[in-house]
């Protein structure tokens, strides 16, 4: 059989050294053995080092949580940089607020500390807020969260309490210990209930800050016209008749009442908007229709943006104070 380039330097170089000791062709075989036996062993150390070697990566997560991952590579670390209180409420949108449903609160002397869903970066956090910021007497945000959960325990209903948060100045809050506390004084936020997803949400404040909608406030009190209530109409600035397009969007409104005088506890008040702590209000574009007994303006529901539950905070800032 033939000899490879390789196989023949190798045996050339082991006769030159055998001549050279005086070995015999046996001998010469033995040395040339040992020589191949000694380079695959090198060999595989080599493949042994390469496949030891790896890298190790570590990112920074929304949950202050570390995420460390492995590969078959050369050794590196790499951090990324934490993220704003506003990145991880916006991301990359321009939106200049954004409504965070609110699942748990717990509160002490000194703070309200809520846990918030955030359906635009499918993110959860935990903000506090001063405790008299989501307060107005007797009531506060967690007194909210419970009876909601309560009447859609009760009713099968699907409403939730939202913290809608305005985009000025949120990068003030600090972070400590997983918690992003807010300077309340310098923050703009509404807090409101709604059966609504966030976009509905969004969409009908977004409608009404931009001038297209408008706040009417009803009462379940039954007016002289199909699908009508009595209630306020803030853009006229006097009691009005509501002229709704259908029978659903009244029960709707209806509902909202009944859920309001639960959370005040002031059963079969046709009126829960007189009491200063929770505005019902319905946002929509009206047209005003005509007068009532040469009084009262009838105005007709457009672009019906849902019914909502407001609470009137005793201090802070009100991002929308229309409402």
């Amino acid at each position: 059989m033939g000899l490879t380039r390789r196989e023949l330097l190798r045996y050339a170089a082991a006769a030159g050294l055998g001549a050279l000791l005086g070995y015999s062709l046996p001998r010469l075989n033995e040395i040339i053995y040992a020589v191949d036996k000694l380079a695959n062993i090198r060999e595989r150390r080599t493949i042994t080092q390469t496949l030891k070697t790896n890298t190790t990566t570590t990112t920074y997560c929304p949950t202050n949580k570390t995420v460390t991952e492995t590969g078959p590579q050369t050794n590196s670390t790499t951090t990324q940089p934490l993220q704003t209180l506003e990145e991880i409420l916006f991301g990359n949108s321009d939106i200049q607020f954004i409504p965070l449903e609110v699942t748990d609160v717990e509160i002490d002397r000194n703070n309200a500390y809520l846990t918030l869903y955030n359906s635009l970066t499918n993110t959860q956090l935990q903000i506090a807020l001063p405790s008299q910021y989501v307060l107005n007497g007797n009531i506060n945000i967690g007194n909210l969260l419970s009876a909601v959960n309560n009447y859609n325990s009760t009713y099968k209903t699907n409403y939730k309490v939202y913290l809608v948060l305005g985009r000025a100045n949120i990068n003030q809050a600090i972070l400590q210990n997983g918690i992003w506390y807010l300077p309340a004084s310098q923050i703009y936020y509404n807090i409101l209930i709604s059966d609504r997803e966030w976009k509905n949400v969004y969409n009908a404040l977004q409608n009404l800050k931009s001038g297209n909608a408008t706040v009417v406030m009803p009462t379940s009190d039954q007016a002289s016209y199909a699908n009508s209530l009595w209630g306020w109409s803030n853009s006229i600035n006097s009691s009005t008749i509501i002229l709704y397009q259908n029978g659903q969007q009244v029960n709707s409104v209806l509902n909202y009442i009944k859920l309001a005088d639960s959370i005040l506890g002031t059963p079969n008040n046709s009126n829960p908007s007189s009491q200063g702590t929770l505005h019902v209000d319905t946002i929509t574009s009206i047209q005003e229709l005509g007068v009532y007994e040469n009084k009262y303006p009838v105005v007709g529901v457009n672009n019906y943006l849902g019914t909502y539950i407001v609470f009137i905070q005793a201090q802070g800032y009100q991002l929308f104070s229309n409402l």
